[in-house]
């Protein structure tokens, strides 16, 4: 037990040593590391965003399927029953023909268009179909088409594939952005890891040659690149917490219209899987960047 209480001691005290006895180079380590998840950071939101803006796009997509008008209520009802049971299909919106009419005037009296219109009212009963995947959507509206009592299915044809082309792009655009900065990110921090190491190297070499095992070698650097790992990630996580949140009530302010993810819950867990990411590659880098000098 004294043993290993004496390990340990001497482990952190060879961390804050060495960290001191280094310090710029520490320095230059956490700044690395803060930048690097900065942008990996930011890149991550920028994805979320982009698969948040693909999916407003595409709940966009309905089709809007209107009734005969010579149905009566019970086949306009019936009707509604199919296009439930339809596959594909995740919810219906019923809007009357009343209704229609009454949105259609607003401000102006239904009483007179009717009376315009020679005592009729030309809108048809309608319903709203939303699907449950985007990708469904001409499939669906090909076999509503089908359906005994449909007059006219209208689904935009000429803007669905563009669309859901547009969001297959911004969703690749957005994973693309995160892969890149990740692997930069890796990159740059490894190569400071390495200097460090580097830097240590007559060091590293003596304590093997006097018997110290990779091991007892090893720990040190472990938990000084998680130290320096998790100053960076903390100052990352700061920058991009305050930023991010400056960005999004700025978008609101003036782009009510663009949706912004703002869950506390999801952002949290970037935050907190930047912090723990950062660690991992601290300690990762050590053990990669000693490899070479434990063997002598």
């Amino acid at each position: 037990m004294d043993m290993a209480f004496n390990s340990l001691e001497y482990i952190f005290r060879e961390v804050t040593h060495s960290i001191r006895r280094n310090l710029w180079l520490s320095i230059a380590s956490v700044l690395t590391v803060m930048i690097s998840m900065v942008i990996l950071g930011a890149s991550v939101f920028f994805l979320l965003n982009a698969s948040n803006l693909a999916s407003d796009f595409e709940s966009e997509l309905q089709i809007a399927v209107f009734a005969q008008d010579d149905l009566n209520s019970q086949e306009v009802g019936a009707l509604g029953e199919k296009l439930k049971g339809l596959a594909g299909v995740d919810t219906i919106e019923f809007v009357p023909k009343e209704q229609a009419l009454k949105n259609f005037s607003g401000s102006m009296s239904s009483t007179t268009i009717v009376s315009d219109l020679g005592g009729t009212n030309p809108f048809p009963d309608k319903y709203t179909v939303h699907v449950v995947d985007p990708q469904q959507v001409e499939s669906v509206a090909d076999r509503i088409t089908k359906l005994t009592g449909v007059d006219n299915v209208v689904y935009g044809k000429n803007l669905v594939e563009p669309l859901l082309k547009f969001t297959k792009w911004l969703r690749w655009a957005g994973t693309t952005v995160v892969g890149l900065f990740a692997i930069a990110s890796l990159i740059l921090i490894s190569l400071n890891i390495k200097m460090n190491v580097f830097s240590r190297r007559k060091e590293i070499e003596i304590m093997k040659l006097v018997g110290a095992s990779n091991a007892f070698i090893r720990w040190p650097f472990i938990l000084e690149g998680m130290f320096l790992g998790l100053a960076g990630g903390l100052l990352a996580i700061l920058l991009v917490g305050f930023g991010y949140d400056w960005l999004a009530k700025y978008i609101q302010t003036t782009l009510a219209f663009m949706p912004v993810v703002n869950e506390a819950g999801l952002i949290g867990k970037v935050l907190g899987s930047i912090v723990l990411l950062s660690m991992g590659i601290g300690a990762a880098g050590s053990v990669i960047s000693l490899r070479r000098f434990l063997k002598v």
